[in-house]
């Protein structure tokens, strides 16, 4: 079990109803100042509800949202089992009226709500307290979950043009808000940032909080995607380079503890939501202000853990895309990294698969690292299609640790936290601003960075002996936007963030074309053979992908390719809700 350093949630309104619903009820959290904000105690108490409404797993909606793109499938492939629950969103024909697409609207203005009654709060508070450095700090961290939620909805509704929710509503007219336009939205939320950006100092204590980075980051994100490298590299080089102060931001270099749930908050995360398997047991799996998430439930394999002959728990729901596990475990790797051979010697046997991909995927010939307690073919069979499992929000690697029931009382009680954030994202980010602005050579070496903790094969021609180097020319945007977009965003960022993956392919116009290219592809399986603890062999029938026509052969991509070529599909329109119960829009 882990510690949470979220100690308090207030309960504030459960859910935005109708307005006519709203003003009918009287909310006991919607307290004067002259009650309720006599101390920075309770206005941090009322801040920790803004945290609180983090844990609402429709802000980051990971259990759907990587259908929308190109890095996932739900279950098996083929004229299998799929399941139904996600073809609206594998297959791009989620309407106005689908109740999670609601949830995902309403959990963000939940934030915002709350976040509102604590910067309402914190302006009615005294001079005396106004002038306490603890002020401007609650305020700079209101600020920042209310700029960023207005960030996300204006990413994913509408060509983002939504509702600024910028006070707590009171009367009818205040709650049904017309639509801002685009710009306004991005005004709106930029001078919260800038808030934050300004008054939070580089690192917070506790880590879990949000600081000056985490603002910075978001900040230099919503230019990059409005096509702004010039003004984003700005705000990315400060985190990279610790221009206005030390963030204490590193690349984690132990890649043991990536992905795993070793290490929580460690020096790449930059904004991280908290989970924990200790506090509010008694919640009901589905309960969005609950501690838990239900991450491993969809990611993990199903059935027996084949070694202790126990329910792993999981449901072999969302499957890594074919093209993605191929990707993961076919990246070269440096010869000269001793972390790569087998026996700690640079003359001995290769990995089976890269670190990268054994961190972040479980695949049959991955015979090295645990999962479950045992090597990969020990425990699941892979068959049937299911040749690769997401590792990123199971705990697989847990000591002790054999099932997910063994996390808490239930697979979807898991504990995993959710990093939204982290600073390999950014060195990314980074390097596309700078391929797009003309330094190719500081695109490169950040790309690099990465690589290097990976022990992958270097870009670029030869310029030290000590590493190995793939020989290409990366000396124009083109050539560097091409790997950034197909090979080191996905497969550093895969399932990770928000929406990352889907608004990437979309701001760079490549969306359809990249659907399209990937419903061609031909993937099959086949048998693999692998050695056993006892030193015999066993086989796995039907589980080590490969590329091209065979056992089981499949494509994947073909509805969401072909909804894409008849119809832009890059925003959701308004949820149903908010157009019937607001009468400002038409």
């Amino acid at each position: 079990m882990k510690k949470i350093v979220l100690i308090l949630i207030v309960v504030l309104i459960g859910s935005m109803q109708s307005c006519t619903e709203y003003l009918e009820e009287s909310n006991p959290n919607n307290l004067s100042t002259d009650t309720y904000w006599k101390t920075l105690d309770e206005s941090e108490s009322n801040l920790t509800s803004v945290y609180g409404g983090m844990l609402d797993s429709y802000i980051l909606d990971l259990e759907r949202e990587p259908y929308r793109c190109d890095i996932s499938h739900p279950q098996t492939r083929g004229s299998g089992n799929v399941n139904l629950s996600w073809v609206p969103w594998y297959q791009q024909t989620v309407q106005f009226d689908d109740s999670d697409l609601q949830r995902r609207w309403e959990s963000k203005y939940r934030v915002i709500w709350r976040s509102n009654q604590v910067i309402e709060g914190l302006n009615g508070m005294t001079d005396v307290l106004k002038a306490n450095p603890r002020w401007k700090q609650q305020m700079g961290q209101a600020r920042f979950f209310r700029g960023l939620m207005h960030f996300y909805l204006h990413s994913e509704f509408n060509q983002g043009k939504i509702i600024i929710r910028d006070k707590v509503p009171t009367t009818v007219a205040e709650y049904a808000k017309a639509l801002s336009t685009s710009q306004e939205v991005m005004d709106f939320f930029r001078a919260d940032l800038e808030y934050a950006y300004a008054n939070l100092p580089p690192k917070m204590e506790p880590k879990t909080r949000a600081d000056a980075g985490a603002a910075a980051t978001i900040l230099g994100t919503s230019y990059l995607y409005e096509g702004k490298p010039l003004l984003a590299k700005v705000y990315f080089n400060d985190i990279i380079n610790n221009v206005k102060g030390d963030y204490g931001y590193a690349l984690q270099q132990d890649v043991s503890k990536m992905f795993n749930g070793l290490a929580d908050f460690n020096s790449e995360s930059i904004l991280e939501i908290n989970y924990a398997d200790n506090i509010q047991t008694e919640d009901n799996v589905f309960n969005e202000e609950g501690f838990t998430n239900r991450m491993a439930r969809w990611t993990a394999p199903q059935g027996n853990n084949l070694e202790t002959k126990k329910t792993l728990g999981g449901q072999n729901t969302m499957m890594p895309a074919a093209w993605l596990t191929w990707e993961y475990v076919n990246e070269p790797m440096d010869t000269k990294d001793v972390r790569n051979h087998t026996d700690g010697l640079l003359t001995g046997p290769m990995r089976t698969i890269p670190l990268r991909a054994s961190q972040s995927i479980a695949v049959v010939n991955d015979e090295i690292s645990l999962y479950y307690g045992y090597k990969a073919p020990q425990v699941t069979n892979f068959g049937g299609t299911f040749f690769s499992y997401l590792k990123k929000y199971t705990s697989h690697a847990i000591p002790g640790i054999t099932t997910e029931f063994e996390t808490g009382s239930s697979p979807q009680k898991s504990p995993r936290n959710f990093v939204v954030n982290r600073l390999s994202g950014v060195y990314l980010m980074q390097a596309e601003c700078l391929a797009k602005t003309g330094d190719y050579a500081g695109a490169v070496k950040l790309i690099n960075d990465i690589r290097k903790r990976w022990g992958l094969k270097l870009l670029g021609p030869t310029s030290t002996p000590t590493q190995d180097y793939d020989g290409q020319t990366y000396n124009n945007e083109a050539t560097i936007m091409n790997h950034l977009m197909y090979k080191a965003y996905p497969l550093e960022l895969a399932f990770e963030g928000f929406n990352t993956r889907f608004i990437d392919l979309r701001r760079w116009g490549v969306t359809a074309q990249r659907l399209s290219f990937l419903s061609t592809e031909v993937y099959s399986v086949k048998s693999y053979v692998y050695k056993t603890p006892t030193g015999g062999t066993a086989s796995r029938n039907n589980s080590l992908l490969v590329k091209g026509p065979g056992n089981l052969q499949f494509t994947e991509f073909v509805e969401s390719a072909a909804a894409w070529s008849a119809k832009d599909l890059g925003y959701f329109p308004i949820p149903q809700n908010e157009t019937l119960n607001n009468s400002s829009i038409k």
